[in-house]
């Protein structure tokens, strides 16, 4: 890779050149502005390219634009218009949701999506972009344009609700230069060019502008149909006192960023152009989500308070640089197989690319939380070291998972270990006990709850455990393999460690909530875990063998028995790596027609089959399922075994 760039081949066209030392700052948490915005050059030039693309594909389907006017027509407005207002074309096609847009079409075109939403709406879009650029730049336009239940969308100026008789209908944009309107089937409507007001009204004919956060410079897009990930939505038009709310948190957020982290605050204002809104979330459990087709853009549920906010950001600040890292080169071999694998953030596995965003991600998040730390006082201060302590340990595990048994490039595996290196860097840096306790719990909570959900243990070596339980004989010393078999109902698989933030930030809510019953706050939390996050084992044991008892397939009661017991007894140590064996073969005991056994003397049974080499399978391709056992373990539970 050149430290500089190349110099264009072609007259005119320019070749987008990441050098190597920029990304090798980006792998060791350099944040330069300067580098983000020629990252996001890049995108401007990939949406283009899928544009052009577009027209390539539909000049082959001309029917694919009836009943709008032929494709060629609105791109021919787009030209005319950019010849004379570069800036009007520009805030139209460069926007996040336009290269969503143009790859979801190119999608559609190649036959790699289906949707019920009608080709030519989706095609559409095209139309009016042009439609807007030119309104945007005060030029003559009469265009028609998609209109879905009397919507009619203007890419970054708003839209229009007018009276329908279709669900697809088309209307027109009709403008003489000066003003413009939209005329549809049963009504019409000035366009305001401006962001003013907008307030929700019963008029069936209306114009709602665009509107933005004044204060720290981005869009609040709560209209545009391509603005969440992998979906195409009807508008959800905020009031005006929700987006001066939005506003307020928004520039909290960016506030909190500016004051303790100034780098990472100069690259989310060149990366961040537009948040979309979504309602507020559970405590604790923030969601907020970005995609690779539309880089500068965030979907971010309604901060709880200007920290959580400005962490939110920080984690997709790096998605988004990763994003279009990923445009200009390959981390991960584009020809290996998307083997799913564990991700501690996730209550799903994923594939490659998914666990190798979420490195990079967490690893903002991280930093983030390094940061704050040292800058939060009292129970803040506790519960940042804690998302630090939690997310250093995990980011640095997977790591090197990944550059152990990943199919990163070589580029990739460049990329990763200038993380795993400047994570490594933050081990000896220190936090308290309290914090470093529930962190340690948290993360062998993740491991187990994934295990005992998606790993399913051989059959064949689950009924021989089972009837050597059932003639009361030693378990067989066989490593039991685990075939990766995902649970698309597991859920909320972060239960505890949301207690556990409570505990730490706000101690009276904590015991409100467990006197309330805490399952009411957090689905699936029981008396037992908040028994555990507080600090007493005996009576979460307690709590979590009567919750086994009464259910014997109560997998989160289980990995709680494991927890509460602690792995350095074999019971504990065999629920919290092979959680998923305890269960299979109590089971199994049952349909033989025995008892139900007592997991931890089960457990306890299980130790010797519990223990695999940290090899490849009998393909002789490495484990990435992570089903196989750390050398440490292993010896670990030899230690137990022999004791």
């Amino acid at each position: 890779m050149p430290s500089t760039p190349a110099a264009a081949t072609v007259p005119g066209i320019g070749i987008h050149r990441l050098a190597a030392r920029d990304v090798d700052a980006l792998a060791l948490g350099v944040i330069d502005a300067e580098v983000v915005e020629r990252l996001l050059e890049t995108e401007i030039s990939f949406r283009r390219l899928a544009l052009r693309a577009i027209l390539d594909a539909l000049r082959e389907q001309p029917a694919a634009t009836d009943p709008l006017a032929p494709v060629d027509q609105a791109w021919d407005l787009l030209v005319e218009v950019e010849q004379r207002d570069p800036a009007a074309v520009r805030a139209v096609i460069d926007r996040p949701f336009a290269g969503a847009w143009a790859t979801r079409l190119l999608r559609r075109l190649r036959g790699r999506l289906h949707h019920d939403v009608p080709l030519w709406v989706e095609v559409g879009y095209l139309h009016a972009m042009a439609a807007a650029a030119a309104v945007r730049a005060g030029e003559p336009v009469e265009l028609a344009v998609p209109a879905h239940r009397g919507v009619v969308h203007l890419p970054s100026l708003g839209h229009a609700r007018l009276p329908f008789w279709e669900i697809w209908e088309t209307a027109v944009v009709r403008g003489t230069g000066g003003d413009a309107e939209v005329i549809g089937s049963a009504g019409r409507v000035r366009v305001d060019r401006g962001d003013g007001g907008g307030a929700p009204t019963r008029d069936v004919t209306v114009w709602h502008p665009t509107r933005a956060a004044r204060a720290v410079g981005v869009v609040i897009e709560d209209a545009d149909p391509y603005r969440l990930v992998d979906r195409v939505v009807p508008p959800v038009r905020l009031a005006d006192a929700d987006v001066a709310r939005w506003e307020g948190r928004l520039a909290g957020a960016w506030q909190v960023l500016r004051d303790g982290h100034p780098q990472l605050a100069a690259g989310v204002d060149a990366a961040v152009s537009a948040v979309v809104p979504l309602p507020v979330a559970q405590r604790f459990r923030s969601f907020s989500a970005t995609s690779g087709d539309a880089v500068g853009s965030v979907e971010l549920t309604e901060p709880p308070d200007p920290v959580d906010g400005a962490a939110t950001l920080a984690h997709e600040f790096r998605h988004t640089v990763l994003s279009a890292v990923l445009h200009l080169c390959d981390l991960i071999d584009p020809q290996a197989p998307p083997v799913l694998r564990y991700a501690p953030w996730r209550d799903d596995p994923r594939p490659p690319h998914g666990v190798l965003h979420g490195i990079y991600a967490f690893f903002g998040v991280t930093e983030f939380w390094r940061r704050q730390r040292r800058l939060a006082v009292g129970a803040d201060a506790m519960l940042a070291h804690f998302e630090f302590a939690l997310w250093r340990g995990e980011v640095l595990d997977t790591a090197t998972e990944m550059l152990r048994t990943g199919p990163l490039t070589a580029l990739g595996r460049r990329f990763v270990t200038g993380i795993r290196t400047t994570v490594q860097g933050w081990l000896p840096e220190p936090v308290p006990v309290e914090t470093r306790r529930l962190a340690e719990l948290a993360t062998a909570d993740s491991r187990a709850l994934w295990r005992i959900h998606h790993l399913e243990p051989d059959s064949a070596a689950v009924e021989r455990l089972a009837a050597a339980w059932a003639a009361g004989a030693a378990a067989p010393p066989a490593a039991v393999p685990a075939r990766l078999v995902p649970d698309p109902g597991a859920r909320a698989l972060d239960t505890r460690a949301s207690l556990a933030r409570l505990w730490l930030a706000d101690r009276d809510a904590f015991r409100r909530t467990e006197r309330a019953g805490p399952g009411r706050e957090y689905r699936g939390a029981s008396a037992a875990d908040c028994a555990l996050v507080a600090g007493d084992r005996a009576r979460a044991r307690q709590g979590y063998a009567a919750d086994v008892q009464r259910d014997g397939d109560d997998r989160r009661a289980l990995v709680g028995l494991g927890l509460a017991i602690g792995d350095g007894e074999p019971a504990g140590w065999t629920l919290l790596r092979r959680p998923e064996l305890v269960r299979a073969v109590a089971a199994a005991a049952v349909d033989r027609g025995g008892e139900a056994p007592d997991p931890s003397a089960l457990a306890a049974w299980l130790l010797p089959a519990s223990v695999q080499p940290d090899e490849p399978d009998a393909s002789g391709q490495p484990d990435v399922s992570g089903q196989r056992l750390a050398r440490d373990d292993a010896a670990a539970a030899a230690r137990l075994i022999r004791e």
